[in-house]
C-alpha cells in the first residue's frame, strides 16, 4: 500500500480510506518514530545552549541585582536554575540586547 502520510498529505479534500491493521500500525508507527527524530532534534539544539552567570548578564546588560530580579518575576528575562547555581540564556540575552538595539 502507498505512504499513508504521502496519500493524506496530497488530498485535495476529504478523502475516504480503507485499511487493514497492519497498515493502521505502520503508520502509527511511522508518526511515532518521526515525532521522536523530531524530539530528538529539538533535545539537542537545546543541549548546545549557552548559559551565562549573573555577573556576565549584568555587564552585558548593563544592570544590576535588582533589575534582573524584577526581570525573572515580569518574565522578561527568565533564570534557569542548573543545580543550585542561577544561569541566564545567551539565546535569551541576544533577544533582549536584539530589542534594545531596535528602540
Amino acid at each position: 500500500m502507498k505512504d499513508l502520510l504521502s496519500i493524506l498529505r496530497d488530498a485535495p479534500g476529504s478523502i475516504r480510506l480503507e485499511v487493514s491493521g497492519e497498515d493502521l500500525l505502520a503508520f502509527s508507527k511511522s508518526l511515532i518514530d518521526r515525532a521522536k527524530e523530531e524530539l530528538a532534534a529539538q533535545v539537542a539544539e537545546a543541549r548546545k545552549e549557552r548559559y551565562l552567570t549573573k555577573e556576565q548578564v549584568k555587564e552585558l546588560c548593563g544592570v544590576c541585582d535588582a533589575t534582573l530580579w524584577h526581570w525573572n518575576r515580569k518574565g522578561y528575562l527568565k533564570a534557569v536554575k542548573v543545580g543550585n547555581k542561577v544561569r541566564y540564556r545567551a539565546s535569551d540575552i541576544q533577544r533582549i540586547l536584539g530589542e534594545r538595539d531596535v528602540k
